[in-house]
């Protein structure tokens, strides 16, 4: 059973150096500049958004919280530096009945300072202490070196799955 929803000052979640905060239509005009990147789409395949107009009305989607049918949890936040306020991507994770997906953008301009890592690092702790969620996946492209490397630094590893052609890896705990 999917837990009840959380409020926006319960979701939000500090590290040293980022906040991550509950992501909201208004997020678009901070985050489209990181996302309209055409490097980003590299391994996802997607292409940039044609606008801001575009980007908020996804975020909107996102809003809710729930999947239409509500089965699931999308539950995403972007990414903002704390020295700064600036927004350097996003990360989410789709909850389901005892697992969750996660997964990162971190705009080309902000990749190699180790902000992936730090906020996947985050999301899994409190995925794992406020929803209690027991099992925790990502899907990587084979070739995106630079998220296998931040996955690797957040605890999953990569297993034998698929999932359209991206290898599934798996949060393993630390000893």
């Amino acid at each position: 059973m999917l837990p009840d929803l959380l409020g926006d000052d319960e979701m939000r979640i500090s590290t040293l150096r980022l906040e991550l905060v509950p992501l909201t239509a208004a997020d678009a005009d901070d985050l489209f500049p990181v996302l309209e990147d055409a490097a980003l789409g590299r391994f996802t395949g997607e292409t940039p958004p044609a606008d801001v107009e575009a980007v908020r009305a996804g975020f909107a989607k996102w809003e809710a919280r729930r999947s239409p049918d509500g089965a699931e949890l999308w539950l995403n936040w972007v990414v903002r530096r704390r020295d700064d306020d600036r927004a350097v991507g996003y990360v989410q994770a789709t909850v389901g009945d005892g697992d969750a997906a996660i997964a990162w953008t971190v705009g080309t301009a902000f990749q190699r300072q180790g902000f992936a890592t730090e906020a996947g690092h985050a999301l899994i702790a409190w995925l794992r202490d406020i929803l209690g969620v027991p099992s925790i996946l990502g899907s990587i492209h084979p070739d995106n070196v630079a998220s296998q490397t931040a996955a690797h630094r957040i605890g999953l590893r990569p297993t034998d799955r698929r999932d359209e052609g991206e290898v599934v890896w798996e949060y393993v705990p630390p000893d």
